[in-house]
């Protein structure tokens, strides 16, 4: 709830005082009320004041004097003055006020609708004020949070960049180890056939060792095209992609996968593939920090709702680190499941594993 403005109100005359009050009484502020000057400083020290309603002639201390002692500490937000007076003021009364910090003159007896019309420009004026503090306050929150969100942009390219070379790197590998080869000991082999075409019992056995060695080579390159990307994702969906990754991941890693996938219809393109890169990533960060032994897949098939839950009895991850903004497997994950409409959680515990559940909308067609 907004604050609202404070309002001083000062008179000698106890009458006139509570006049004031109930003049006042439906405006949209805090009165501070005091009968002497001295009062009126005591009661508004470390307040910040939107207007004072000051009666000018006051024994002790009159009010032009305490509205230069009011305004004599505050260099930039000098506090705007109402005098009261019971006659029209000479013209150097006038000046004294309005070098005292006077914005305008009211005559006793007061005029309750000439008194809160002057008084509402004041509060209309401290209204604007506040909105334009809290306009500049978000201004600066979203400026803060683009930079943020800049850096951490920044950060996921150049781990992006990174990634990529290193898939390349992973990849040229393969080629040069797994299928270069294959490929120069089939060269071999065939110009060896060439060169021994009369020995046919010699020419069958390196044929039938060739064929072997070519329907390896063909396995192989089905292997690295489905890590690039799985035609079996686009061809029996989701569920069928999520049992031949984890196979596969078994066999690599040793650590078992228990599977429980529910079957889905009328699958989103976009959406399978988000989970599926996201059951990747997962499983990689496994491999890299978890040292578990054991790790369990749910995929829930609800009636508005895709859910995939990734548990694993590992090491778990610091509390802090899924929103570090430097895990960047996690960024990576995250993004995808915002691109889909959907969240993605984090939890975990020390020595006991973590969970992830990504939630993921039917409707979304991101």
């Amino acid at each position: 709830m907004p604050l609202l403005p404070n309002i001083l109100i000062v008179d000698d005359n106890s009458n006139n005082l509570l006049y004031l009050e109930v003049l006042l009484r439906n405006i949209q502020a805090n009165l501070i009320q005091a009968s002497s000057g001295s009062e009126a400083l005591e009661a508004t020290k470390g307040v910040d004041l939107s207007l004072a309603i000051l009666d000018v002639q006051m024994p002790i201390m009159s009010g032009f004097e305490l509205a230069e002692l009011l305004n004599e500490n505050r260099l930039e937000q000098k506090i705007p003055i109402i005098f009261l007076t019971a006659g029209f003021p000479n013209n150097a009364k006038i000046e004294e006020g309005y070098q005292s910090g006077a914005v305008d003159y009211i005559i006793k007896p007061l005029n309750k609708t000439i008194l809160t019309s002057k008084i509402n420009v004041f509060l209309e004026l401290y209204w604007q004020k506040q909105k334009l503090i809290e306009n500049t306050e978000k201004l600066r929150v979203s400026e803060s949070a683009l930079l943020i969100a800049k850096k951490e942009l920044e950060q996921v390219n150049e781990y992006l960049v990174s990634a990529i070379e290193d898939e390349r790197t992973a990849i040229a590998f393969q080629v040069h180890d797994e299928l270069g080869q294959s490929m120069t000991a089939l060269k071999i082999d065939l110009s060896w056939v060439k060169h021994n075409m009369e020995n046919k019992d010699q020419a069958e056995k390196k044929l039938d060792k060739m064929v072997e060695m070519t329907n390896d080579v063909i396995r192989k390159v089905q292997r690295i095209s489905s890590e690039l990307h799985p035609v079996m994702l686009d061809d029996l969906g989701l569920v069928a992609a999520i049992e031949w990754y984890c196979g596969e991941f078994e066999e690599r890693t040793g650590i078992p996968c228990q599977l429980s996938l529910d079957e889905l219809t009328m699958e989103n393109p976009t959406i399978s593939l988000a989970m599926f890169r996201i059951l990747q990533e997962a499983l990689t960060n496994v491999i890299r920090h978890a040292n578990a032994s054991s790790i369990s897949i749910d995929l829930l098939n609800q009636s508005d709702t895709i859910i995939l839950k990734i548990a694993d009895n590992g090491q778990g991850i610091p509390a802090d680190k899924p929103t570090s903004g430097k895990s960047f497997g996690i960024i990576a994950m995250r993004q995808r499941a915002q691109q889909c409409g959907g969240t993605i959680e984090f939890s975990s515990l020390s020595k006991k594993g973590t969970n992830l559940v990504i939630k993921i909308p039917k409707a979304s067609t991101s």
